[in-house]
């Protein structure tokens, strides 16, 4: 996706936010090849993030409240300081992501693919007995 389709996406979503939906439109950005971008300190509550393409994304600090990441590709993601609350991760592939304590606040994490580094922080979240047993963890490929 290019910079200035995703600049429009996002400035209408702010628009939706801030309005509560009366203007702009929620942003759709089911199955979006957004490999690489710096979305930083982006206000992506509620957005549609399905099945996207974020590898290597920089999500740090992002605002991802009752994002839906379902299935999404979050490969060696930044998602340091990111605002997980109620964000839906079922089935992401969150290899060799950067994430910290935040990650307890996500809402389901179910068929999630983690690194091993990520185990110390699942334990913390509260459906991990819960959901442990769907979840898988990789050991790091020398």
């Amino acid at each position: 996706m290019n910079q200035a389709k995703l600049k429009r996406i996002l400035q209408q979503h702010v628009l939706w936010l801030e309005t509560e939906g009366a203007e702009g439109e929620r942003a759709n950005l089911r199955g979006a090849n957004l490999q690489g971008a710096n979305l930083q300190d982006v206000n992506l509550q509620g957005a549609d993030l399905q099945r996207a393409n974020l590898q290597d994304v920089n999500l740090r600090r992002a605002y991802l409240l009752r994002a839906y990441l379902q299935d999404a590709h979050l490969r060696d993601a930044n998602l340091q300081g990111a605002d997980l609350r109620d964000a839906n991760l079922q089935g992401a592939d969150l290899r060799d992501a950067k994430f910290d304590i935040n990650i307890r606040d996500c809402w389901r994490f179910d068929h999630a693919i983690f690194s091993a580094d990520a185990l110390p922080w699942l334990v913390l979240h509260p459906k991990w007995v819960e959901l442990k047993d769907s979840v898988q963890i990789e050991e790091a490929t020398a």
